[in-house]
Formats: structure tokens, sequence, C-alpha cells
């Protein structure tokens, strides 16, 4: 399980894709933004793991790759599907392992510096 989370955060953070990169970063502080307390981690992690799906999905439409027809663009939706159905349980956990790691140290990173 450890090897699997160490995994999944190699892939998000040291991939060399700066495109994803930057959308994991922004799903991160997404997920900062909405959390209120530490409490809150797991299902903030969970709202950056969809927000991370939502901003793949949108820049896929905007890049010169997308198909102009609709019948294309729903075949490829749903081999992302698919390919999202095949992911373990484990490789999962280890997504939401890793947000929840990134939310926590920028949640106090934002804690410390805008203390009352």
């Amino acid at each position: 399980m450890i090897g699997e989370i160490r995994a999944v955060a190699e892939s998000m953070f040291l991939s060399g894709n700066w495109m994803y990169l930057g959308m994991v970063v922004v799903a991160a502080l997404v997920g900062v933004a909405a959390m209120r307390n530490i409490g809150q981690i797991l299902c903030v992690s969970l709202l950056a793991m969809i927000v991370l799906g939502l901003i793949w999905m949108i820049y896929g439409g905007a890049t010169s790759d997308a198909p102009s027809d609709p019948a294309t663009y729903m075949s490829q939706l749903e081999a992302g599907w698919a390919n999202m159905a095949d992911l373990s349980g484990t490789t999962l956990v280890g997504y939401l392992v890793t947000f929840a790691g990134a939310i926590l140290v920028l949640f106090l990173g934002k804690s410390l510096v805008f203390r009352n």
C-alpha cells in the first residue's frame, strides 16, 4: 500500500508534466479554499479529486486534439471512464492520501501566514 501511495505521489509531482502538475496544484488549492478545519480533510480530498477530473476534461476539450463531432467526443469520454474504472482500489486510495497530504501542507501554510 505504501509503495502504491509513493508511486501515485511520484506520478503526480515528479512526472515532469508541468501542465498536469499545475492542474493538481489548482485542484489542491480549491480543496484548501473549501477546508475550514482539519476534520474535513477526507471530504476536501475527494472534492480535489473531482476538481482535477473536471479540469482535465475541460483542458482536453480546449486542446486542438479535441474531436469536433459529438460521437467521437462521447467515445473518448467513455474510454476515459473505462480507464478510471480499471484503476485499482489501492491506486484510488493513493490519490486520496496524496491529495490529503498536499492539502494538509497547504492548509497549514495558509493557517500560519493568515493568522488572526
